[in-house]
């Protein structure tokens, strides 16, 4: 009897040893981050891993923002695509246009019963991503905000308050002139992302319209209008500056960033996510800044607009995948990850609870730069363009202007006919009979042609986009 019952219960065993082992859902997340983001990204989504058994997400780098972009709206056309792709903000009404492309995160919620909108998001980050009636289509993820980086030892050097940075742009130009007299200071000011800065931000920051239609956020037609009083007023302040070596241009893309953290340019406007990059190669004292604005115009400061991207669920997947991608899309929303990937990536936490987990361990106390960016977003009070710019072809767009503006720089072009150039070009683009390809025919920006500058990098700087 004995031996029949260990005889019974060896066959178990042996059954069970051979059974096949529960099958791991794999998930693809196909990014565009490199360096210290894209290892932030690798340790997520090792902590989602570990954390339960029944997925298995792996990221991968697909290029920078645009060619990511066109790699995974063409992997959707060969049924090849990946369960998220990260997507540029550039790029969103990009992908709205192509609506079988992607499954709306508020769907995706409705489906799985997984609630992804539980951390209610600030509402620049929101708008932007959400359809007319306010519903989420992807996953807000990295934002940043241009904000002003200055020297405080130049400042010293030029015997200028380093507590007391510029409020208004009227403010930094005696500065600008100390720098470069008491300072010696072959380069006072240089930028980054010049359309993105001084022209969407700047907008946006003085409750102007970069384009009619909300910005391109109500339905029918739009067309560009970023040839105001204000803009002109305000390019025309960085052409004298310009013709007085008080402003120096260096390009297109992120080389200002560079200049400013080797100590060569005095204060720099960029993206509020570079600061924690600046400080590791700066050798001196980096002082943060809101961005200058007018004080003349009413109702100035409003808030600036997000850069960066998020996570959209990409179609035909199985309900299976789609429950793995809640749950991932759920754990990076959390307060705990989301304060994580700020710290390791400068990022600015786009929830309340990230940003209230922050406050709880003291981290803006210590770290109160990293403060000023949030704030901004917030804004003293929420324009009328606050959303951002949603309108089809953007970074060709860009492209324009940054041709226009570059014709400023080089004294070819004064510049109220400059913008005016750039808005008639943009909306020959907009208002074209045939509707121009999108990303993935197009080959993105680089079709456009782009005006020769030496100082400009001969690509963009991978992964960066332009925030």
């Amino acid at each position: 009897m004995h031996k029949v019952v260990r005889a019974l219960v060896g066959a178990v065993l042996l059954a069970l040893i051979h059974l096949p082992a529960h099958a791991v859902t794999e998930l693809q997340f196909w990014h565009a981050m490199q360096g210290p983001s894209a290892v932030a990204i690798q340790k997520l989504a090792d902590q989602f891993n570990a954390s339960q058994q029944l997925y298995r997400v792996v990221p991968s780098y697909h290029g920078d923002y645009e060619e990511t972009l066109v790699a995974g709206l063409a992997a959707v056309r060969q049924g090849k695509a990946p369960h998220l792709l990260q997507v540029y903000e550039v790029g969103t009404a990009d992908m709205m246009a192509n609506r079988s492309a992607f499954k709306p995160l508020y769907q995706l919620a409705q489906e799985t019963r997984i609630p992804l909108d539980k951390e209610p998001y600030f509402p620049p980050a929101a708008a932007f991503y959400s359809d007319p009636p306010g519903r989420l289509l992807a996953l807000p993820f990295n934002s940043s905000t241009p904000v002003l980086y200055y020297n405080r030892d130049a400042f010293i050097k030029a015997r200028l308050d380093p507590d007391k940075p510029p409020a208004s742009w009227y403010d930094l130009q005696p500065m600008l002139l100390a720098l470069q007299g008491e300072g010696d200071s072959d380069c006072p000011y240089t930028t980054s992302w010049q359309t993105w800065v001084h022209v969407e931000n700047i907008s946006a920051w003085h409750n102007y319209p970069v384009a009619s239609g909300n910005n391109g956020f109500s339905p029918g037609k739009s067309e560009l209008v970023f040839n105001s009083h204000l803009m002109v007023r305000h390019i025309s302040l960085l052409s004298a500056w310009m013709k007085s070596s008080l402003f120096i241009y260096s390009g297109r893309e992120d080389a200002g960033e560079a200049r400013f953290a080797s100590g060569e340019c005095a204060v720099f406007t960029g993206s509020s996510a570079a600061l924690a990059s600046i400080k590791a190669r700066a050798r001196f004292q980096v002082g943060v800044a809101q961005l200058p604005y007018y004080d003349d115009f009413q109702g100035s400061p409003y808030n600036t607009l997000i850069g960066g991207a998020a996570l959209w669920t990409m179609a035909g997947k199985t309900p299976a995948e789609y429950a793995g991608v809640a749950r991932f899309l759920q754990f990076l929303a959390a307060p705990e990850p989301a304060a994580e990937w700020h710290k390791s990536t400068g990022y600015v936490p786009l929830t309340r609870g990230a940003y209230t987990a922050l406050q709880r361990t003291g981290y803006f106390q210590e770290q109160p730069l990293m403060d000023i960016a949030v704030k901004q977003l917030r804004g003293v009070h929420s324009g009328s363009y606050a959303r951002g710019v949603r309108l089809r072809h953007y970074a060709k767009i860009r492209n324009i202007l940054d041709e226009e503006l570059e014709e400023v720089w080089k004294g070819r072009k004064a510049p109220i006919t400059a913008l005016g150039d750039a808005v008639e070009r943009g909306n020959a683009l907009l208002n074209a009979s045939v509707t121009a390809p999108t990303p993935a025919a197009s080959g993105g920006p680089a079709a456009s042609g782009r005006a020769a500058m030496p100082a400009r990098p001969a690509t963009p700087a991978p992964g960066r986009g332009c925030c």
